[in-house]
C-alpha cells in the first residue's frame, strides 16, 4: 500500500480578511498531492454532481476537516458562465 501525503502550508499572517473582497484576498498558490487515481475520478465526479470545481469540493473538505480555515468566499466556484463571458455582464461588475 503506498502512502500518500496532502502537505497544507498555512500562512503565518493570521489577519482576518474581508470576505470577496479581491484586494485582501490572499493569492492562489498551486497545492499538489498524489493521490490513488480512484480518488481523483471520485473528486472530479462529486464536482461534477454539484456544479462546481475541484478546487471548491477541496477547500470544503479541508474546511469541514478542520484543516484550514477557509472563507465560504473561497469556496464559491468562481468561474465565469459563458454567457456571461460572451454578453460582457462580467466586465461590467468587475468594475
Amino acid at each position: 500500500m503506498s502512502k500518500n501525503r496532502l502537505t497544507v502550508v498555512l500562512p503565518d499572517d493570521t489577519e482576518h480578511r474581508g470576505p470577496g473582497t479581491e484586494a485582501n484576498r490572499e493569492p492562489d498558490v498551486q497545492l499538489a498531492a498524489m493521490v490513488p487515481q480512484s480518488v481523483k475520478r471520485a473528486v472530479r465526479r462529486r464536482a461534477e454532481e454539484e456544479g462546481t470545481t475541484v478546487r471548491s469540493i477541496l477547500l470544503r473538505a479541508l474546511k469541514l476537516a478542520g484543516i484550514a480555515e477557509v472563507d465560504d468566499a473561497e469556496i464559491a466556484d468562481r468561474r465565469v458562465a459563458a454567457g456571461a463571458l460572451r454578453s460582457g455582464i462580467w466586465r461590467s461588475q468587475r468594475r
